[in-house]
């Protein structure tokens, strides 16, 4: 590999290493509307959902990679990772959309009465508790990636 080419892939880990950092306590920080308050709850919301976007964007080519092969060319880790990262995606969706749902800030502040429903709050906050769970399962089965990549983002202290 050239220079170029290690210098462009550093680039590449960096940027999704500070992607994932970011969308990391961006998530921990609307996990706790209660303590951040609705108002920021929601309008950071509208901040987080392009983070949660770039992270997919930036990780396509391992999810085109791994739905590409067959369950049998997969290990068991892999194929758990494939169901699992969809019902967690899955869960991310349902908890922004019924997030607008239930805006008592963001829609009232652009003229919007949703007419909140107790059904689309006990979503929002089922899924929301489920997705603290989901979450943290995905960093812990990420962990030894997370790890591995800021030791090589790190500046070498030598120079």
């Amino acid at each position: 590999m050239t220079a170029a080419g290690t210098t462009s892939t550093r680039a590449s880990i960096s940027t999704r290493v500070w992607i994932d950092i970011a969308l990391f306590v961006g998530y921990v920080l609307l996990s706790a509307p209660q303590t951040t308050g609705i108002p920021f709850h929601e309008y950071f919301t509208v901040v987080f959902i392009p983070i949660f976007i770039s992270h997919i964007v930036l990780d396509w080519s391992w999810i085109a990679r791994v739905f590409r092969r067959s369950d049998r060319q997969r290990s068991a880790e892999v194929r758990f990772n494939r169901v699992f990262d969809i019902v967690l995606f899955i869960g991310m969706v349902v908890v922004i959309y019924s997030g607008f749902l239930v805006s008592e800030s963001i829609l009232p502040d652009f003229g919007i009465d949703p007419e909140v429903t107790t059904f689309w709050s006990t979503i929002h906050d089922a899924f929301g508790n489920l997705l603290i769970l989901l979450v943290g399962v995905h960093v812990a089965v990420h962990w030894p990636w997370i790890k591995r990549n800021i030791k090589r983002i790190r500046p070498d202290r030598r120079s």
